[in-house]
């Protein structure tokens, strides 16, 4: 961490959760994609596939919260400047993976910084039609709202061929790229103040 006058440069934490179990799913290449676009801007990122997202479902309180892979989870997520959400679009909605982990963040709600509270919160659906990708999108922007976050001024719903990428996991659809980067760029933007506000505080949550 380095500071010039009153202002620190400090590396935001984007945490990017994947809601596909398929290895090989277009919703996993695209976050890894973007998770490095982030890392390439100056961010630290995590993603959590779907296989890293298996818990057993959300019951408020109980036991499997002592997991050490959620609590791992929850760790990431109180610290997170910014979270990006990606998720296929199943029967028009986020997948039940993806909603099942989000439900545990309701865990933080006593935490410092409760919930995803003032967190940027990139929202992509990944679907093989428009109608799924648009109704999957507007539900994560929903629940970003719900969880206390700011979803982005702009959501990238991916269908057919807008979500294709190569074998790198690129996108191969230039404008698919372009509204990927302009969404990251936000997040990029708003967790670098969140970032800056985190660093600022002493790990009990009182300002130095």
């Amino acid at each position: 961490m380095t500071q010039t006058g009153a202002r620190m440069n400090v590396a935001p934490e984007i945490i990017f959760l994947s809601g596909s179990l398929s290895e090989d799913s277009k919703t996993r290449l695209i976050a890894d994609w973007c998770a490095g676009q982030c890392v390439g801007r100056g961010a630290l990122t995590h993603v959590f596939l779907g296989t890293d997202l298996e818990f057993p479902f959300y019951r408020p309180g109980a036991a499997a919260r002592d997991r050490p892979e959620i609590r791992d989870y929850l760790r990431a997520m109180e610290r997170a400047d910014a979270v990006v959400l990606v998720s296929p679009a199943y029967h028009g909605g986020v997948s039940g993976l993806l909603k099942n982990a989000i439900d545990y963040v309701n865990e933080l709600a006593d935490a410092d910084r409760p919930l995803l509270d003032g967190r940027a919160i990139g929202c992509i659906a990944v679907a093989r039609g428009e109608q799924g990708a648009t109704s999957t999108l507007a539900m994560l922007r929903t629940i970003g709202h719900a969880l206390r976050g700011w979803p982005t001024p702009l959501g990238v719903a991916l269908s057919n061929e807008q979500a294709h990428t190569d074998s790198g996991g690129a996108p191969v659809v230039e404008r698919t790229r372009a509204q990927l980067k302009v969404m990251l760029g936000q997040v990029i933007s708003h967790s670098r103040i969140t970032a800056r506000r985190r660093a600022s505080r002493t790990p009990a949550g009182t300002r130095r």
